[in-house]
C-alpha cells in the first residue's frame, strides 16, 4: 500500500511540475515547443521577393512598395533571408501553381528594371527556381517571356541575342550546338542522363556561385561570374536536349 501511495505522489508531482512549466511559458508569452514550420506562405513569399529585389539594388522602401503593389502581398517581411532555405520551406507548404506563381512574380519584378539585371539578382532567381523544385529551363522560358537580360561578364554584358544564330532562336531550344563542348563545360564524359547533368551543374554552380567570391579581388569575382554564366548556359541547353 505504501508503494502505491508513493507512486501516486511521484506521478502527481510530475504532473504539477509540467503544469507549472506550461503556466510560466504562457505568462512569458511563449507557446509550448512546436518545431513545425508555420504555414505562412505570404510572409515567406514576401520575404523571398524582397531579397530578390534587394539583390537587384532596389532600395528597401521601394522593394516593400513593389511587393505590396505588384505582388499584392501585405504580409510582414523578414530581411536578409536565405533564398534557398526559404524557397524550400515555401515549396513544402504550397501547390504547384503557387510555386510557379512565386517564381514568375520574382521574374516579373526583376524584369521591370531598365537594362540588364545584375548577376547577383539573376543568381537569386536561379536559387529560387532550384529551391522551388524547378530547373533552369523553367527560368529560361520565363526569361524569354518577359524579355529581360542579365549582366554577362563572360561577354562584357552583351545581350544574349549576340550569341544566337541570327538572333531569332530562343536560347533554350537551340539545337545547332556542339554537345561535346557543352558536356566539357560541365565536366561530363560519355552520354549522360538528365540527372547526371543536373548533379554536375549543381556541383559546379556551388563552386562558382558569386556569393562564394564576395571577398575575392575584382578580377577573381569577374572570372568566377564568367564561369558561373558559362556553366549555366551549358546546363540550360543540355536540359532542353536530354529530357529522358
Amino acid at each position: 500500500m505504501e508503494i502505491v501511495v508513493g507512486l501516486v505522489m511521484i506521478v502527481a508531482g510530475i504532473a504539477v511540475a509540467i503544469f507549472v512549466l506550461i503556466a510560466l511559458a504562457i505568462a512569458r508569452g511563449e507557446k509550448p515547443a512546436d518545431r513545425r514550420v508555420p504555414d505562412d506562405r505570404q510572409h515567406i513569399a514576401a520575404s523571398i521577393l524582397y531579397q530578390v529585389l534587394i539583390a537587384g539594388d532596389v532600395p528597401a522602401e521601394d522593394a516593400l512598395r513593389r511587393i505590396r503593389r505588384d505582388a499584392g502581398l501585405a504580409a510582414r517581411v523578414t530581411r536578409e533571408v536565405d533564398v534557398v532555405n526559404w524557397g524550400e520551406t515555401y515549396a513544402r507548404f504550397s501547390t504547384d501553381d503557387q510555386r510557379m506563381w512565386l517564381l514568375e512574380m520574382a521574374v516579373q519584378l526583376a524584369a521591370a528594371r531598365r537594362g540588364a539585371v545584375p548577376l547577383r539578382q539573376y543568381t537569386a532567381l536561379l536559387d529560387l527556381s532550384f529551391s522551388l523544385g524547378f530547373r533552369t529551363d523553367a527560368l529560361a522560358r520565363l526569361r524569354e517571356k518577359y524579355g529581360f537580360e542579365y549582366v554577362d561578364h563572360a561577354k562584357d554584358a552583351r545581350p544574349r541575342e549576340a550569341d544566337r544564330a541570327g538572333g531569332a532562336t530562343p536560347l533554350f531550344v537551340r539545337e545547332d550546338i556542339d554537345i561535346r563542348e557543352l558536356l566539357r563545360v560541365l565536366e561530363i564524359e560519355g552520354t549522360p542522363t538528365r540527372q547526371e547533368i543536373i548533379s554536375a551543374y549543381r556541383r559546379l554552380a556551388s563552386r562558382h556561385h558569386p556569393d562564394h567570391h564576395v571577398d575575392a579581388s575584382a578580377t577573381a569575382q569577374k572570372v568566377a561570374a564568367a564561369k558561373f554564366i558559362e556553366i549555366t548556359r551549358a546546363y540550360e541547353r543540355l536540359l532542353a536536349l536530354y529530357r529522358d
